[in-house]
């Protein structure tokens, strides 16, 4: 018996010693223990299927599984406007929402900041491929698409008409979805549109449509489309949004590197997953005229921001808008 029991009091021990030796293992991640886990934040990030977006999907596809602080989650929407209720009510932390949209949204009391630009350029004016039109004073009394009233679009529809003597007022602007505008156009139910590309490219190579300018030669290097996330996000993961910014910023090099250096194919290829669009329409959008959209200027300036605000409010679509409050750098600061 009393063998027995100093053979049972070696097992208690020997346990012990085992234990404790695995819990200082499992806290100093030594070889053949887990080192501690720390679990991310999810991160619900909105976002419709253009261009204006793609560094939202190309980071995703190349740095989330390697995010230490978050894990992002893309959510596709078809409407602005759902996607900025659904950024409202909370149902996504985040969003890629067309910059007066998003001022608009803050001015009316959402509780959002933008912390970063999406793109410059990126849009154009298409009409369609039976018509005559190849002004400004062409497009008077025409019905025109554009893919929100309050958006960049709306001001550099008017922008552009302005170049002759009209304004917005002297057409029809009739409010559909970016994805419905080509059969819309295909159906004579408007004359032409104005949204983001790969739309444009795509009413092209369908033979539905033509360019009859691009953005950037109505407003050169303007932005368009503005990274807005919820105030308790910011506050509750900074890190992890720090760190989510600077795989936007890091992407959006990665896809102008690739659009110069090889066609925009890599950058293509991952779009097309998370948007449906043919591989073929992305390059065509991406590519051919010089700064169509390019994504590596993307930290948020007031002079940037300015700009849209004064197209906005001349075109009378915004009123005044606290771009001190509304505008966030603190997180791209310090990340190059």
């Amino acid at each position: 018996m009393k063998n027995n029991n100093q053979h049972m009091g070696m097992n208690r021990r020997e346990f012990i010693r085992k234990t404790i030796s695995g819990c200082v293992g499992v806290s100093a991640g030594i070889t053949g223990f887990p080192s501690v886990i720390h679990a991310k934040t999810t991160l619900r990030a909105g976002y419709i299927p253009i261009l204006d977006h793609a560094v939202l999907m190309v980071s995703h596809a190349n740095d989330n599984n390697h995010f230490k602080k978050t894990d992002v989650i893309p959510k596709l929407f078809k409407f602005w406007r759902s996607m900025a209720g659904a950024l409202r009510a909370g149902k996504i932390d985040a969003a890629f929402l067309l910059c007066p949209f998003a001022m608009d949204m803050f001015h009316k009391g959402a509780g959002i900041k933008s912390v970063l630009t999406a793109h410059r350029n990126g849009s154009a004016i298409t009409v369609g491929n039976n018509t005559k039109i190849s002004s400004p004073r062409d497009l008077a009394g025409k019905r025109i698409a554009v893919p929100a009233r309050i958006s960049i679009h709306s001001a550099m529809l008017d922008r552009y008409l302005r170049q002759e003597g009209l304004s917005l007022k002297d057409v029809e602007t009739r409010v559909i979805a970016p994805s419905n505008m080509i059969r819309a156009l295909q159906a004579e139910y408007i004359d032409a549109f104005i949204v983001a590309e790969p739309f444009c490219a795509k009413a092209e190579n369908t033979g539905i449509g033509r360019t009859l300018i691009f953005s950037n030669k109505i407003f050169p290097d303007h932005i368009c489309c503005v990274v807005a996330v919820r105030n308790e996000v910011l506050r509750e993961n900074p890190e992890g949004i720090r760190e989510w910014i600077g795989s936007l910023k890091q992407n959006g090099k990665f896809i102008d590197e690739d659009r110069v250096n090889n066609g925009a194919v890599k950058s293509a290829e991952i779009i097309a997953k998370y948007t449906r669009h043919k591989t073929q329409d992305i390059i065509s959008g991406m590519t051919g005229a010089n700064d169509r959209i390019t994504y590596s200027n993307l930290n948020p300036t007031i002079d940037d921001y300015r700009k849209i605000l004064d197209i906005s409010q001349q075109t009378g679509i915004l009123g005044d808008v606290s771009l001190n409050e509304f505008i966030d750098d603190s997180f791209s600061k310090k990340i190059s």
